[in-house]
């Protein structure tokens, strides 16, 4: 990404490239008063959006939940995301696509940022922090919208603790996800992640690893705490984290050296994440 002394990072604002100073939109609407919107946050590899079609089509089919007037169409939302991610000189990291409601119509902004993570966040893995959660299903938490402060509220505290992540888990002792992640487990060579039951994100990188352990490898199914601890394996997921192991939850470690499926899906979400943009593995 463009770090020369005095550049100033250019954005889409509906539709048109700007400097991010003169990107201006009106705090009288829904989405600045009242958090009316979602977003997408789009892994950018060789300067093009990962998995563009999946993001694309979450962010319709939420914005039509919501009741949000979302036209634009994919191919030029990513045409909108390719003029961002050059004019930022954003060879490898993330779009963040918004849609709000604004003053009189909808709004939607793309904005680019650099890639936070290393290889050293893969080879330590993260340590999640638990945190009780009263969720019920009928809400938005299967959505990705703009009221986002819980969970951001929950992962600045599990870095306080000094984890990485936020581990989200009900009343009842059932895991449901990460504050900015999906979550599986691995017990037995079989691959476990909490059902989508209206309390979870579907998540993009999910639904691709679910994809690929297709044929009885992986379930959706209802996780316990004590499966949880019990795992051979732990990771976490999302699109741009891609799969990230994890090597700890609270107290309970987990043997990074004795990971054989998390590993082979990392690998396999390399080889994914090149296929999507037009790359040879």
């Amino acid at each position: 990404m463009n770090s020369a002394p005095g550049y100033q990072p250019q954005v889409v604002l509906n539709g048109r490239l700007l400097a991010a100073g003169a990107a201006l939109i009106s705090p009288l609407g829904e989405g600045f008063m009242h958090g009316l919107g979602l977003f997408e946050t789009i892994k950018v590899l060789r300067g093009r959006p990962v998995f563009f079609p999946e993001h694309f089509e979450r962010l319709r089919r939420s914005a039509g939940e919501l009741g949000l007037p979302f036209t634009t169409a994919s191919g030029e939302l990513h045409a909108r995301c390719l003029r961002c991610a050059a004019a930022n000189g954003l060879d490898d990291g993330s779009l963040k696509v918004v849609a709000f409601s604004d003053a009189n119509s909808l709004g939607e902004l793309i904005v680019a940022r650099t890639n936070s993570y290393s290889d050293i966040n893969y080879k330590n893995g993260f340590a999640l922090r638990i945190f009780s959660e009263d969720r019920r299903a009928g809400g938005i938490s299967g959505l990705k919208t703009l009221n986002y402060l819980k969970n951001l509220r929950a992962k600045q505290a599990a870095q306080a603790a000094g984890g990485d992540e936020a581990l989200f888990i009900d009343a009842e002792g059932l895991v449901l996800e990460g504050a900015m992640s999906s979550v599986f487990v691995v017990k037995g060579g079989e691959v476990l992640t909490p059902l989508l039951d209206g309390r979870i994100l579907p998540g993009i990188a999910r639904s691709r690893v679910l994809q690929r352990l297709a044929g009885g490898r992986a379930r959706e199914c209802a996780v316990t705490t004590e499966l949880l601890f019990g795992a051979d394996e732990v990771f976490v997921t999302n699109a741009l984290l891609g799969v990230m192991p994890v090597a700890s939850v609270d107290q309970q470690g987990y043997d990074l050296s004795r990971n054989p499926v998390t590993k082979s899906l990392m690998e396999s979400w390399r080889k994914l994440q090149l296929q999507s943009v037009g790359e040879p593995p």
